[in-house]
C-alpha cells in the first residue's frame, strides 16, 4: 500500500485548507504524504546531506507560498519547489566551477543561460512544457526523468526495460529538437 493509499493520510485539499487556515500540521502531513518524493527529487540533485535541508527548506516555502498559491495538484506544486530549491543549491556549490554537474552540462547545447540572456523564466518555461506535451509519450518520460527527477541513465534504462545506450541516444536526440523548437520559439541560445 502506498502513501496516498493509506487510510490516515489527508488529501490534497484536506492539507490545502490546512495551509489556509495556518495550522502548523500541514507541514507535517505534506512529508506524510510526499515526503519520499521530494527526498528522491533532492537526492537525483544533491548529495543526502544537502538534499535533507533543501527538502527542509521547500516544506518553508510552501508554508511561506499557500497562501496565496492555490496549486491544483500538491504533489507537482511540491515536487517543483523541492527541485527548484534543489537546483539553486546547485548551482550556488558550483558557483566558481561554472557548468555544475555533468546532468546539467548536457542541457547547455539546448537551453538559454538565462543568467547570460535573461529570457523570462515564464516563457522558457512555457516553451518547454509546450514542447513536451508534442512529445510522444515514452521520449517524454526519459526527458522528465533525467532531467526533472535528475535520474541515473542506468536507472531510467530499468525503468523503461531497455539498455542505457538506448536512452542515451533518445535523450541526445530529444535535446537536439529541443534546441531547434526553442529556436522555431524565437528563443535564442
Amino acid at each position: 500500500m502506498t502513501d496516498e493509499t493509506s487510510a490516515n493520510v489527508l488529501s490534497d485539499g484536506e492539507i490545502k485548507s490546512l495551509y489556509i487556515a495556518r495550522d502548523e500540521r500541514a507541514t507535517d502531513e505534506t512529508a506524510k504524504k510526499y515526503g519520499a518524493l521530494f527526498m528522491k527529487i533532492a537526492r537525483g540533485i544533491l548529495p543526502p546531506e544537502d538534499a535533507e535541508e533543501c527538502v527542509n527548506d521547500a516544506y518553508m516555502k510552501l508554508w511561506t507560498s499557500i497562501p496565496p498559491a492555490d496549486p491544483q495538484s500538491l504533489k507537482a506544486y511540491g515536487a517543483k519547489t523541492v527541485r527548484n530549491i534543489s537546483l539553486s543549491r546547485l548551482e550556488y556549490e558550483n558557483a566558481e566551477k561554472r557548468g555544475g554537474g555533468i546532468l546539467f552540462s548536457e542541457l547547455d547545447e539546448c537551453v538559454p543561460d538565462t543568467e547570460a540572456d535573461p529570457v523570462g523564466d515564464g516563457e522558457l518555461s512555457e516553451a518547454i512544457d509546450r514542447f513536451l506535451r508534442g512529445l510522444e509519450r515514452e521520449k517524454r518520460v526519459i526527458f522528465v526523468l533525467r532531467y526533472f527527477y535528475g535520474e541515473e541513465i542506468k536507472a531510467i534504462a530499468v525503468r523503461m526495460k531497455c539498455g542505457g545506450g538506448r536512452i542515451k541516444t533518445i535523450l541526445h536526440r530529444t535535446r537536439k529538437e529541443l534546441k531547434a523548437y526553442l529556436e522555431e520559439e524565437g528563443i535564442s541560445l
